[in-house]
């Protein structure tokens, strides 16, 4: 690391005594601080403040991870130290701030006014971005809206002859999904440097010759005391140090001249998204694929099979005819759709962040009705005898005639964000919450049966996105905790609780109930019999999904279920788990949801903005 410290040194320092005249530009580098209010990482961030302070550098960068949970009292928190920064600061979003986000990212955007930013001095350019992932688990992932700002920003011809820098929590490699179109935009505005956080750790990488700056976090086994990273631009050279509060500048801990891309070469880079899958099944029919202009956060909502309902990161809800793809209606609301639109055939519903839940007429697309939930909704309704049942943001959870969204009873007694699809048994509503806790509901009155929690209080390991499962009169659960649970229906008295595998929020059903799927975090599919006492595992099936944690539900019909990843890959394995029987690679993004029509093709929507029907022999009923 010395040597290449050291040669690294000669050519920057080399370079810029030939510019000996220009002044040095020094930027201030926050990320990943992970603040709560009382916190030590609050006290840490104080002192940073006060020492930034002092320096005075020409301005502070916060790339993302500014919190822990995202929660509207940690935004405030840090908001209120940064806001004692004495030079103009920029910040944008972490994952911490878009995958727990109690506001569903309003907050952010109302403190800080945008979730992204553009400036500029005498010669450089900067821009930021969001990089996701969007209120669930998944790679990071830069909307496609964001991607057409960016196009517009970097052609504009005030911009053109600056020097450009970008920046994003996450870095441009593996685990941001659309990384290459990144890229590729950047490099063909001749981009210069990157600089990110996400990983803790002060890092020199390599974004296909782009130089990638990784910040420190504000504490770091890296370094024995908390601190920020500090850049100065000089001439065409950039020079990084730690710097620690009451501590004098040291010696760079890496420098580099920007206009030098060999200084990259011993520094490895990301393999793009492979789709060579799709050859080797070639019976994979894709019927139907389109292409929205924003991202889609929602799954797919098939009516009578001739209409399809769906939401985009833009606040549009559309319903597309199926057989011409054309837009026969839409509603465009404030802030991106998370809540996938559930039906009785006349009316379709869902949430949006304003905090309604709305009814849609199906025909023409005309608001039937709407209430009023008060806290952003972003959970996925169910429709049983014109009943709805949905979470109703942080607010409660709400029985609604989805006819003439007459509200039949409210639950209020939760403490946190209803975001998972619940499950309805004979007598019982199932679902579970941001709070930790498990809830069943009495159908006709909205009483509460029972409630189960895991006995952790940690927050973040809540069955909070999750779609329970009931059989034989037993509610299953998979969680954030890697768990499987299995919980006595009548009594919400825990039967038996599993690590076994390495599962996290992904599970179905099969279609006789007898089977309870689980996708696992890595590369497996398993079954788990609902019949027995104990935990019993019936198969265990290596699909080759690699590392995954995309809580898409797990889909079966009667030989066959089906799986989907965080990177664009459909994977259905036979219902013995004997054998994988397809697999196809639509994209390189989260699948949201998979939905079967009836003939048993799969439709699925994707987060790049992708809507597929996928059509294969095997899975014909």
């Amino acid at each position: 690391m010395r040597e290449l410290f050291s040669f690294l040194l000669f050519i920057a320092i080399a370079f810029s005594a030939c510019n000996s005249d220009s002044e040095t530009l020094r930027i201030a580098h926050l990320t990943d601080i992970h603040v709560s209010p009382g916190s030590e990482a609050e006290k840490n961030l104080d002192l940073v403040v006060d020492d930034i302070n002092a320096l005075q550098p020409d301005f502070v960068v916060v790339t993302g991870d500014l919190t822990n949970t995202g929660s509207n009292a940690e935004l405030l928190a840090v908001k209120k130290v940064l806001d004692r920064l004495t030079v103009p600061y920029y910040t944008i979003p972490g994952n911490h701030e878009t995958n727990w986000s109690e506001s569903a990212g309003l907050m952010f955007n109302e403190l800080w006014r945008k979730d992204r930013f553009v400036f500029s001095t005498d010669d450089y350019l900067f821009v930021g971005f969001n990089t996701g992932p969007y209120m669930k688990m998944g790679d990071g992932h830069v909307k496609q809206e964001d991607l057409k700002w960016l196009e517009r920003v970097l052609n504009s011809d005030e911009n053109k002859d600056k020097v450009l820098i970008a920046m994003a929590h996450y870095p441009l490699a593996d685990g941001l999904d659309n990384w290459p179109d990144v890229v590729d935009i950047l490099k063909k505005h001749d981009c210069k440097l990157d600089l990110c956080g996400h990983g803790h750790r002060l890092k020199l990488l390599n974004f296909e010759g782009i130089p990638g700056i990784m910040g420190r976090s504000l504490v770091t086994s890296q370094f024995d005391d908390p601190g920020f990273t500090l850049l100065e631009l000089w001439n065409d050279s950039v020079f990084v140090f730690n710097k620690e509060p009451g501590e004098s500048k040291r010696e760079p801990f890496f420098a580099f001249n920007l206009l030098s891309p060999d200084t990259l070469e011993t520094i490895p880079v990301s393999t793009r998204p492979d789709y060579s899958v799709n050859s080797k099944y070639p019976d994979v029919q894709v019927e139907f694929e389109l292409k929205d202009t924003a991202s889609i956060f929602t799954g797919p909502c098939l009516i009578n099979d001739s209409i399809l309902v769906y939401g985009n990161s833009l606040g549009y809800i559309k319903g597309l005819r199926i057989a011409d793809k054309k837009v026969i209606w839409e509603h465009r609301y404030s802030g991106a759709l998370y809540s996938t639109p559930v039906t009785n055939g006349e009316v379709v519903a869902f949430g949006n962040v304003e905090g309604e839940i709305v009814g849609l007429n199906v025909s023409d697309g005309s608001e039937v009705w709407s209430v009023n939930a008060g806290t952003p909704v972003l959970a996925e309704g169910i429709v049983e005898n014109d009943a709805l049942y949905i979470g109703g943001g942080h607010s409660g959870f709400f029985k609604i005639d989805i006819s003439d969204g007459s509200v039949l009873w409210k639950y209020n007694d939760i403490d946190g964000l209803v975001q998972g699809k619940p499950a309805l048994g004979n007598k019982e509503v199932v679902f579970g919450a941001w709070d930790r806790h498990l809830y069943s509901l009495d159908k006709e009155t909205g009483s509460l049966r029972w409630k189960w929690n895991n006995g952790t209080s940690v927050k973040l390991y809540s069955p909070g996105n999750i779609n329970p499962v009931i059989s034989n009169g037993k509610v299953f659960i998979v969680a954030p905790d890697r768990y499987m649970t299995a919980i006595d229906l009548e009594t919400g008295k825990q039967l038996w609780r599993t690590n076994e595998h390495q599962v996290r929020e992904s599970m179905g059903i099969s279609s006789d109930g007898t089977q309870v799927y689980a996708k696992l975090m890595n590369d497996s599919i398993i079954a788990v019999s609902s019949l027995t006492a104990i935990p019993k595992t019936l198969w265990t099936i290596d699909a080759g999904i690699g590392y995954d944690h995309n809580p898409c539900p797990l889909v079966a019909g009667h030989k066959w279920v089906a799986g989907a990843t965080k990177n664009g890959l459909v994977t259905v394995v036979s219902s013995d788990g004997e054998q994988v029987l397809w697999k196809y690679k639509a994209g390189n993004s989260s699948i949201n949801k998979i939905v079967t029509d009836d003939e048993g093709n799969l439709w699925i929507t994707l987060m790049e903005g992708k809507v597929m029907k996928l059509r294969h022999p095997m899975n014909m009923r």
